[in-house]
């Protein structure tokens, strides 16, 4: 079977520190962990109190496992409510206010149906509670939930006191945490997607995520979940952020969104940039326009 295409390359060079590599299978994918810079037997302690909580957090969060909080959502019928774990509740809440922040671009309740439902999903803080309002809500975190985890992985590492490393999810999300020792930046580059030999651009990350989203990597079948219908209105994009959640979401949102809508979305929030090539047409917005490839 062909391998994938890749929508980032990380290369640290010659000159680049010592890096230990850990892998793990979650998600439906292949998650990895760069640590510079520690012993190698810490370093590998490291990695796998961040896969645990990984594990968990699939655990919770796959719709596709029977006893998970998403599954127990998706249970429900109209006006019944469900008590959920922290981190999913957090997730969804992100969710739902990046639905709401591109106008609907980004729908966490698409699942199976036509349209999406954050209409009828209703969450309630105090309690960690999630309420159906109507019928037909089904979740499905796909588009948010490996950066989710990330982020979290990330907060794993810092209680360890590993304040650099790298981690991606399948390469479709790249968290940078800090720097390595002797470099400004993790030195990640950005795949063309209609050809994996060139390279787009070249990026020093510090905490700092990018998530890419694209027909080549994702298929024909990226549905737009305002309309149903099948997204035209890119061929690949990109958003850095903050954080890997963010830019997960917003990679998603970015594909059916046309590039006016995408900078209005990078003016309002000066740490979001955007990256859109729709019919050859290559434009960036935020941190990409100042030409800082």
């Amino acid at each position: 079977m062909d391998e994938p295409p890749l929508a980032f390359q990380v290369s640290l060079g010659d000159a680049g520190p010592t890096v230990h590599r850990f892998d793990h299978d979650a998600m439906a994918t292949t998650f990895e962990i760069l640590i510079p810079d520690q012993d190698a037997d810490y370093a590998q302690q490291v990695a796998w109190a961040a896969f645990d909580e990984l594990d968990r957090l699939e655990e919770e969060m796959s719709r596709f496992i029977e006893t998970s909080d998403i599954s127990r959502i998706n249970a429900l019928g109209p006006g019944a409510s469900t008590r959920i774990g922290i981190a999913t509740f957090e997730c969804l809440q992100l969710a739902v206010r990046v639905g709401g922040e591109t106008g609907g671009a980004f729908d966490p309740t698409i699942g199976s149906q036509p349209l999406g439902g954050l209409d009828r999903l209703a969450l309630r803080e105090s309690d960690f509670a999630v309420s159906v309002t109507g019928p037909g809500v089904v979740v499905d975190l796909g588009g948010i939930g490996k950066g989710y985890a990330l982020d979290r992985m990330a907060d794993q590492l810092r209680d360890w006191s590993v304040d650099s490393a790298l981690l991606h999810s399948g390469q479709s999300t790249v968290l940078a945490l800090g720097t390595p020792s002797g470099l400004s930046g993790w030195p990640v580059s950005l795949r063309d997607p209609m050809s994996q030999s060139q390279t787009l651009a070249t990026l020093l990350l510090c905490d700092r995520a990018i998530s890419g989203s694209g027909k080549v990597v994702h298929g024909e079948h990226i549905l737009d979940p305002r309309t149903g219908q099948p997204a035209t209105a890119a061929e690949a994009a990109w958003a850095l952020a903050g954080s890997a959640a963010l830019s997960d979401a917003l990679a998603t949102a970015f594909m059916v969104l046309t590039a006016d809508e995408v900078k209005a979305i990078c003016e309002r929030q000066p740490d979001v940039s955007g990256r859109v090539i729709k019919d050859a047409l290559d434009t960036s917005f935020g941190f990409w326009a100042l030409g800082d490839d």
